[in-house]
């Protein structure tokens, strides 16, 4: 009899221990009905916009309904909505339609909690700012903006110079070109926890990389597909002295810096990624490399870097574990003094995305390991040539 009284006992203890997980997650999902309405009026937007249907493109979003449910919105536990993906809203029923829509930023203004806002690949141009993109600055927590592949120009970034904790932004794909106005720096300046740029696929020259000394603090900076051409920017690079990612990938930067410029790359003692592909570098480009000291990956792809290749050039960058070669018209490689080429049994049709590069442990050199697509004696495979 006691231990019957016992397991009931415990039994009930387990079904009250249990309860909260079937209550609470009910209780936490109920969204904020301010923020649910402030929904339902950014839909209608699209419909003051468009001549057509706007239902299939939000199908969920209904005058009834707990919108922590909703497709693109993310809620915390007390119901707020924290992220808002409102990625390519228009062309992913409307894949033809490249009508502007001109959406009022102050539709935003109602999410106190809002952390994340995507607003990517909607056509929006302009009208953005001057319906108040500063006016975001009401939202204390929001720390990612994507804004890219629109139409909305320079005028972005004053715009965004209140938006004081943000640490993710992209602007990529917005036809945005020059450099920050003199006048609009210091304005610029405050945003001191942006930690990663997307600037990609614009229209930046050389000329903007020093206004880039602004933010000091950005880990990760992408500039891939613009009009970069001439000198490698070490001098201005070295004032981010946080960066570990850089991507200046597809633009026309063809001259190696000056000793002193190179030099000044050492400050970059966190820098571990780097992406110089498709430009018009020739090989010299790896001396000055060599003095970032942490440099883990190096992509060279396509650019000039002539027939022959000395790996051990690259003896200095002794935390490298992956270099991308390929598509750089090489012919042959100097592996530790072995020079690979036509001439020997191996014959290279065609480098592979990655040479890698290890360090050799207890030893004060590189061991390199060369993957290559060859053909030996009319059979194909894939070596590991160790030399």
């Amino acid at each position: 009899m006691k231990d019957w009284c016992l397991d009931k006992r415990q039994s009930w203890l387990l079904i009250f221990m249990m309860l909260p997980y079937f209550v609470v997650p009910r209780i936490q999902a109920l969204c904020v009905e301010e923020e649910r309405k402030a929904l339902l009026a950014i839909k209608a937007s699209l419909n003051d916009s468009y001549t057509y249907d706007v239902n299939p493109l939000l199908p969920t979003w209904v005058n009834h309904g707990e919108c922590c449910e909703w497709e693109r919105v993310k809620c915390d536990t007390t119901g707020h909505v924290t992220e808002l993906a409102l990625k390519n809203v228009i062309s992913i029923v409307y894949e033809d339609y490249h009508r502007v829509w001109p959406l009022n930023i102050s539709l935003f203004l109602h999410f106190n909690e809002l952390r994340s806002l995507n607003l990517s690949w909607n056509y929006i141009d302009n009208t953005i700012i001057t319906t108040g993109l500063a006016r975001l600055s009401s939202l204390k927590k929001l720390e990612r903006l994507d804004l890219s592949s629109n139409s909305i120009g320079n005028g972005v970034f004053p715009s965004l110079s209140s938006l004081t904790s943000l640490k993710v932004l992209d602007v990529s794909g917005n036809g945005l070109g020059g450099n920050f106005p003199a006048h609009d720096s210091e304005r610029v300046s405050v945003l001191k926890k942006l930690k990663i740029l997307h600037l990609g696929y614009n229209d930046f020259s050389e000329s903007f990389i020093a206004s880039l000394r602004l933010f000091p603090s950005l880990k990760v900076l992408y500039l891939r597909c613009n009009y970069l051409n001439g000198s490698f920017p070490a001098q201005a690079l070295s004032h981010l002295t946080n960066l570990e990612n850089l991507d200046l990938s597809f633009n026309g930067l063809n001259v190696t810096p000056s000793i002193e410029g190179c030099m000044s790359l050492m400050k970059l003692e966190r820098l571990h990624s780097i992406s110089l592909a498709d430009n018009k570098f020739n090989k010299s480009i790896i001396s000055c490399l060599s003095f970032l000291p942490s440099l883990k990956l190096l992509d060279l792809s396509s650019n000039d870097l002539g027939s022959s290749f000395p790996m051990q050039e690259l003896s200095s960058l002794r935390n490298l574990n992956t270099l991308d070669l390929s598509s750089c018209g090489l012919q042959s490689l100097t592996l530790n003094g072995y020079v690979v080429t036509k001439k020997h049994d191996f014959l290279f049709s065609h480098f592979t995305r990655s040479i890698s590069v290890h360090p050799y442990s207890n030893h004060n050199y590189i061991k390199y390991i060369c993957k290559c697509i060859v053909s030996y004696s009319n059979h194909n495979y894939t070596p590991d040539l160790y030399h």
